[in-house]
């Protein structure tokens, strides 16, 4: 069954059960982090889609996570700049995109943006946010085969040392550096998959087919050729 959630587009790949923080100044998304804080503290997040705009705001693409709002902080105790916490839930796609009640004013990158009266009283109270009518996908539950799970640390071990080397910094012991980040080096999951590809660095491209993946030997293929 289809659910109606926030959305915010921003280039951050984020997976299930990761967590990433964020400011939020923009007096769209300080709208919707109000509107959020007094429900139920989910939204969607999505990369932005560099093709297609809506209402003048650039638009998300269709795949993305729920997140949960874990922490929420007024920064300067004016209502104007958030830190907020952030977890991925569930991975979504978009079925219709809702867009913000008013356009995109042309001088809203100015240094001097909008407030968030003036734009509460253009839009009547509504959203300026964008919302989606949004279906989750399944969950990935298969696990990782063995032999390709060692195949990907091995390459991730030799990345590290690489990184390592050029900076001038001695790696010494890759088994204890997997232990502390929560990976296990005898199995694996696809929670397992998306930690290691959290600590990449790859593209958001590449980030994003691992977020849109159905399939832990889809994300293995993903990982073996970038990494």
């Amino acid at each position: 069954m289809s659910e109606i959630i926030p959305i915010f587009p921003i280039d951050i790949v984020l997976y299930p059960n990761q967590k990433v923080p964020l400011k939020i100044f923009e007096p769209r998304y300080r709208q919707m982090l109000d509107d959020c804080m007094s429900s139920n503290r989910l939204f969607g997040i999505c990369i932005i889609d560099g093709q297609n705009t809506s209402g003048g705001w650039a638009s998300p693409v269709k795949t993305g996570t729920l997140v949960y709002i874990v922490k929420c902080e007024d920064l300067d105790l004016t209502g104007s700049n958030y830190y907020i916490e952030l977890l991925g839930k569930k991975r979504f796609h978009i079925k219709k995109l809702i867009t913000p009640v008013i356009e995109k004013p042309g001088d809203y990158l100015a240094p001097e943006m909008p407030s968030m009266k003036q734009m509460l009283r253009k839009s009547a109270g509504e959203p300026l946010y964008f919302q989606a009518s949004i279906d989750y996908f399944e969950e990935i539950d298969d696990n990782v085969d063995l032999k390709d799970w060692n195949y990907v640390l091995g390459k991730l071990e030799l990345r590290i040392m690489e990184t390592a080397s050029k900076m001038g910094i001695e790696f010494e012991n890759f088994t204890d550096f997997v232990i502390s980040s929560g990976l296990k080096l005898e199995s694996a999951n696809v929670q397992d998959l998306y930690t290691l590809a959290s600590m990449c660095s790859l593209s958001i491209e590449s980030q994003q087919i691992i977020l849109e993946a159905n399939s832990s030997k889809e994300i293995i293929k993903i990982l073996q050729k970038e990494i």
